[in-house]
């Protein structure tokens, strides 16, 4: 049987080209890359370079409107905060800032590799076809490529492209992602599977195009997969496939008014600008920075453990939109380093964090998560851990703390996407069984719900789970019992008690604190160094002076009314 030899045909931005050459190699072991050809930066469609570029970036790239000098002077201000708060951080070393990946990084990938690469700039060019013809038996076509002149008669496996049938920058009602096949030697192709993507509330022109091109890759790799081992395809393998992974999230998205949410507001920013511009004044000063140099200089950064729930472009109250995610998570990787909890926890017992660290996590297993998370994270190159909630999955249905705020319409993961998920980026906790308050202290329920979880989880993954998150996560909602079950069930443990996790060789601290991921990046900044938290223990400790106040008052007060110069004035007053 002839090897699978496969050539990349590239219109999409060289680092996509280069993670789905990277990942056929991962999946498909018996296949080979034999040559990538790439369109060059200037001929790629917009949207593929500004994603390249780094994507939209509200409060970073301002309006059209304005003048150079304005442009000039909000360049300026962006790098005169990026560089502020490096300082604030202690100037650390060791940060992977994030680069644009060009197509000199894809010479030098293809170099490393022993791949060729012939770089074009019409993908019909007679190079091109002479590159095909020579390096590959199955050409797998990435972006909107026109198969003119010879181009489809030369693989002698065929070739594999998918098409969308509507313009990402338009689409109002939706796109519909096709995959095709084209058997040697036919000009017409034949569909072997359809992902209609419906349009959200909150979709822009950036998740769209990251939504897109993470189910293109999804369904080119499994199409590359039924042909490893013969020369053509059942058409039904790969469309069986993609209503067995996708159906079930894009399904409850399906008949949603866009009009219906227009009125819905998205809450970017919890505090005024004049609350959070007097708590950056505090992070500016000496007790905030002289801290942070410290723990430079001692190796001793914390490892913040950042929690939310969703990626939504629909209304959720505890949704962040993929656009707004997306630019929280170039933010962090331009300021901190981004670890799964294993690498965290493996980084706190080493007794030394030399980089401000984060861990993302997302509570409940969320479907809507399955796409939108998971293109961001995958664009990005990060890791993800999700805590999930086992019941919900097993019968698919709403959480009841949404249906009890009234939130309807978004279904928990299913196992069939944990499984593929899990050995794709993301990392697999415990949530208890159905979302119970651990604030109990009936030990049998606990028992249940806390290890019960564990029990579903790893019977449905077949691997240990490590780590559990309690639901609520506040300190009305971890009784003693519930903590001691956790701790003897899972070697770490997390909670939404505002905290940071320090570095120890010799203590090993198995309950992990977390704090909340906000929309916004001035609040996320704050809340990541603590600022928030100071100032709220100050208010508390000013809030229990004052009420010291109050009662040493009243009790001066019940003294002076009671005292014997009291009773002796009240009686000279009545014999008077």
């Amino acid at each position: 049987m002839e090897s699978l030899r496969i050539l990349l045909l590239s219109a999409s931005r060289p680092s996509r080209t280069w993670k789905i050459a990277d990942r056929i190699k991962r999946e498909i072991p018996e296949a080979e890359i034999s040559g990538i050809i790439q369109q060059v930066l200037p001929r790629l469609p917009l949207t593929q370079q500004l994603v390249l570029a780094g994507g939209a970036d509200e409060g970073f790239f301002p309006h059209p409107a304005l003048s150079r000098v304005g442009l000039w002077f909000h360049c300026v201000l962006e790098k005169l905060v990026h560089w502020l708060v490096w300082c604030i951080h202690g100037c650390p070393r060791g940060l992977n800032v994030v680069k644009m990946f060009t197509t000199a990084h894809l010479a030098a990938k293809c170099w490393q590799a022993a791949c060729p690469l012939l770089l074009t700039r019409d993908t019909n060019d007679a190079k091109v076809l002479d590159f095909i013809r020579e390096h590959s038996n199955l050409v797998i076509v990435l972006g909107e490529v026109e198969l003119g002149g010879e181009l489809w008669r030369l693989p002698a496996r065929g070739l594999v492209r998918v098409r969308t049938e509507e313009d990402l920058e338009r689409a109002k009602e939706g796109i519909q992602i096709r995959l095709e096949y084209f058997a040697p030697d036919t000009e017409a192709g034949c569909t072997l599977a359809c992902v209609a993507l419906p349009a959200q509330p909150y979709d822009g022109w950036l998740g769209l195009t990251l939504k897109n091109d993470l189910i293109a890759d999804d369904l080119l790799v499994e199409a590359a997969k039924g042909l490893r081992q013969e020369r053509t395809m059942e058409p039904e393998e790969v469309a069986r496939w993609a209503h067995q992974i996708y159906a079930p999230c894009l399904a409850q998205l399906k008949g949603q008014s866009l009009q219906s949410a227009q009125g819905v507001p998205v809450q970017q920013r919890y505090r005024s600008i004049w609350k959070l511009c007097l708590d950056t004044l505090l992070l500016c000063s000496p007790l905030f920075v002289v801290r942070n140099w410290y723990r430079r200089c001692r190796s001793r950064y914390p490892v913040l453990v950042l929690t939310h729930h969703l990626v939504s472009d629909r209304p959720h109250r505890m949704g962040i939109s993929t656009e707004s995610f997306w630019r929280q998570v170039r933010f962090l990787q331009r300021h901190y380093r981004i670890v799964s909890l294993s690498d965290a926890v493996e980084l706190l017992r080493s007794g030394r964090v030399t980089a401000p660290t984060v861990v993302l996590t997302f509570d409940d297993g969320y479907g809507d998560n399955f796409v939108n998370l998971r293109a961001i994270a995958d664009e990005a190159e990060v890791p993800v851990s999700l805590f999930i909630t086992t019941k919900p999955v097993d019968a698919q249905t709403e959480f009841q703390h949404d249906l009890a705020n009234g939130s309807t319409g978004h279904l928990p993961l299913t196992w069939n996407q944990i499984r593929y998920w899990a050995p794709r980026g993301a990392e697999f906790g415990s949530h208890t069984q159905t979302h119970v308050d651990c604030g109990s202290v009936d030990c049998t329920t606990l028992e249940r719900e806390i290890g019960g979880s564990k029990e579903d989880m790893e019977a449905h993954l077949g691997a240990p789970i490590r780590f559990f998150a309690f639901p609520f996560g506040k300190r009305e909602n971890l009784s003693a019992q519930a903590i001691d079950i956790a701790a003897s069930t899972y070697p770490y443990f997390a909670s939404g008690l505002d905290g940071e996790n320090f570095p120890s060789k010799t203590i090993n601290q198995p309950h992990l604190f977390r704090k909340n991921l906000y929309p916004n990046r001035w609040e996320l900044e704050l809340e990541l160094q603590a600022v928030f938290q100071r100032v709220d223990r100050w208010k508390g400790l000013l809030r229990r002076r004052q009420r010291a106040d109050s009662l040493q008052l009243r009790r001066q007060a019940t003294s002076a009314a009671a005292s014997p110069t009291g009773e002796l004035s009240s009686a000279c007053t009545k014999d008077n």
